[in-house]
């Protein structure tokens, strides 16, 4: 018989990752931290892209108050959740973001 240790009353943080499905790395798929910036400097970013129509430091997803938000960083070709230009965007299951020429899906369990 397994025990789990788990403290009452508080939900555990829920994992949520973004899948490339269209762009040159389709079918990477990358688990978000409580923050991560996603562009094209490896030097800078925790998600890297390799896509010459995204910006350096392009987008930055960070997790708080219980859900993760979506922040275009100033972007040159600018960020799109569902086909809408945004520059702040809570973050639901299935959204479709699109950065550069490269469009990933967020999903969260």
């Amino acid at each position: 018989m397994v025990y789990k240790t788990r403290v009452l009353g508080v939900k555990p943080e829920p994992i949520a990752w973004l899948a490339v499905v269209a762009g040159k790395r389709a079918g990477t798929q990358y688990r978000l931290s409580r923050e991560t910036i996603i562009g094209r400097d490896p030097l800078r970013c925790d998600f890297v892209l390799d896509d010459d129509a995204t910006s350096a430091e392009h987008a930055k997803v960070k997790y708080e108050r219980r859900r993760f938000v979506i922040y275009d960083l100033g972007s040159t070709n600018g960020t799109q959740v569902n086909g809408e230009k945004i520059q702040r965007h809570i973050l639901q299951d299935g959204d479709r973001i699109v950065l550069g020429l490269t469009e990933l899906v967020f999903k969260i369990t």
